[in-house]
């Protein structure tokens, strides 16, 4: 009809249009322990990956960490079908003038047991080391061997050793040549390089300057997981069950303060040091955690379905009322940033109730340490167990003088709706 305008006629712009969201892509975690004695590079290698300047990094000569527990920072990298959610693991230097090795290795274990547990288990260690440093000393040596029992012989494929610091120094030539006898001898890096059956790690350099090439360090790993020897020793329900002073990694330490006693006469520290290494990992604390975490995971997803359904929707009302209208559906695109401010602090929100249930958690673990040489929580498992009577030998709990074990059963039952990660068929 005269002075009407076939709405087929009508061109609408491709700028009042906005394409309705995109399937999403898959999200793989991956997480990396990156381990290093203290100036090594630690925080200034992740604080490079992830383009995070608040990363606290050590001034040049300082003899305390400034990285005096594990932390976990997040970078995401994306390829064709697949974001990488990567978790570098900033780890605390054992010769960190604060922390005894105990401590440290006690941390670190937690960390890694932890998260082998709820199935995030490791897909690599780097270990960084400063080229300017003339001498590996005691303290070097015998974080390589921590690093060499703490993921197992069989599994060195996994550890990429990474020098720091390149160019720091005014002859290049030392420094390469430091780089040589690093890769030459066994004492060194050889015996990981050389490995066994294609079992051995690899070796690359760190230049500050270039994020790609940080990267590019990482990249490797992308695509590997494996169950670090610490981790089936203490935790697997196929391994021993091992205190951690009696892993591979925890004996290197419990070998060095025996010698650090003799030399220094320091009891009382040898004495709370053993008691760290006569822990186990705590079970049912463990299981206590897993039960308030999944919750949390259960309302993030309902949040993130939800904040989907409204986009879908917000997008979908405007295109409609462009059509209807023959021009753009501002009403609809109006609400569009209130509602992305909203989703970015519900997302800010649940990170933050998570991050406080992992800084809890990681807190009571420490200050649980056994005067009695640790103790088997396993029987948390045991469906037969119900007082103190039905306990065998081969279990032991906290304190004998309690027989009611009723506590537990909401513990339990958070366990079995929550399901286990650990595919186990001994386990009821």
């Amino acid at each position: 009809m005269p002075g009407q305008q076939s709405a087929m006629a009508v061109p609408i712009s491709q700028r009042s249009l906005r394409p309705l969201p995109k399937a999403q892509t898959q999200v793989r975690q991956i997480y990396i322990l990156v381990m290093g004695l203290t100036g090594a590079g630690k925080s200034t290698f992740i604080s490079v990956v992830t383009e995070d300047d608040a990363i606290p990094i050590g001034e040049p000569g300082e003899l305390d960490s400034v990285t005096d527990s594990v932390a976990d920072y997040i970078v995401n990298i994306r390829q064709p079908g697949i974001t990488y959610e990567v978790h570098l693991i900033d780890s605390p230097g054992f010769d960190d003038g604060t922390a005894t090795d105990a401590i440290v290795l006690n941390r670190i274990a937690a960390f890694i047991n932890t998260h082998y547990m709820l199935g995030n288990t490791l897909a690599g260690v780097l270990y960084l080391h400063d080229i300017t440093k003339a001498k590996m000393g005691g303290a070097g040596l015998r974080n390589l061997r921590m690093l060499e029992q703490m993921v197992g012989d069989d599994k060195w494929d996994n550890c990429t050793l990474v020098t720091t610091k390149w160019g720091c120094t005014t002859d290049f030539s030392a420094e390469e040549a430091r780089e040589k006898r690093l890769m030459d001898k066994d004492q060194y890096f050889g015996a990981m390089l050389k490995g066994e059956d294609k079992r051995q790690a690899s070796m690359m350099r760190f230049d500050p300057k270039s994020r790609g090439k940080a990267l590019e360090i990482i990249k490797p790993h992308l695509k590997r997981k494996f169950e670090p020897l610490i981790s089936w020793q203490m935790v697997d329900p196929q391994g021993p069950m091992l205190s951690l002073g009696e892993t591979s990694a925890g004996g290197i330490v419990a070998d060095y303060l025996e010698e650090w006693k003799k030399a220094t006469g320091e009891i009382e520290e040898f004495k709370e040091s053993n008691k760290i290494l006569a822990r186990k990992f705590d079970m049912m604390l463990f299981e206590n955690f897993k039960a308030k975490r999944d919750k949390l995971l259960r309302e993030q997803k309902l949040h993130k379905a939800g904040r989907w359904a409204t986009r879908t929707a917000l997008v979908g009302g405007a295109i409609a009322a462009t059509v209807v209208t023959f021009g753009p559906g501002a009403s609809a695109f109006a609400l569009e940033p209130a509602f992305e401010t909203y989703a970015g602090k519900q997302r800010h929100d649940d990170r933050a109730k998570m991050d406080k249930l992992e800084k809890e958690f990681q807190k009571e673990n420490e200050a649980r340490f056994s005067d009695t040489g640790g103790y088997r929580s396993e029987w948390l498992r045991d469906r037969n167990v119900q007082s103190i009577s039905d306990l065998s030998d081969n279990y032991s709990i906290r304190s004998s003088s309690s027989t009611d074990l009723s506590t537990v059963d909401a513990v339990r039952m958070a366990t079995d709706l929550a399901g286990f990660s650990i595919k186990d068929t001994s386990i009821p």
